[in-house]
């Protein structure tokens, strides 16, 4: 389960997201008004007061498994990621190198072309 230790307004989206709950429906639930959440989807920094913090805590508590899966993926802690195959990266660095080198000449050749009379 994932733990917050301080909850932001990017926090704060995420689990409504999660909960798919309307902005009115959730402000209601933490007793503020819609245009807080608001605010906190403009300023994902924005910090909620320590009341806040822990009434958020207590809907990610009481959240379905599916909500808690939905929450970690929108805050990009999706567990379910696929590991990095690394022969793979070493092989698409290869070839980025590869393809920058031939660019680099193209542009090279290109401006020689350009220069001459």
């Amino acid at each position: 389960m994932t733990v917050i230790d301080e909850w932001t307004g990017r926090h704060a989206h995420a689990l409504r997201t999660a909960l798919r709950m309307t902005n009115e429906a959730f402000a209601e639930r933490l007793g503020i008004s819609p245009r807080t959440l608001t605010k906190w989807r403009e300023r994902p920094e924005l910090v909620p007061s320590p009341y806040l913090q822990e009434a958020l805590d207590t809907y990610l508590n009481q959240a379905p498994p599916d909500a808690h899966e939905r929450f970690a993926a929108n805050l990009g802690l999706d567990d379910r990621r696929v590991p990095i195959d690394h022969t793979v990266l070493s092989q698409l660095n290869a070839a980025l190198g590869d393809l920058a080198r031939a660019l680099a000449r193209l542009q090279s050749e290109a401006a020689k072309r350009s220069s001459s009379p």
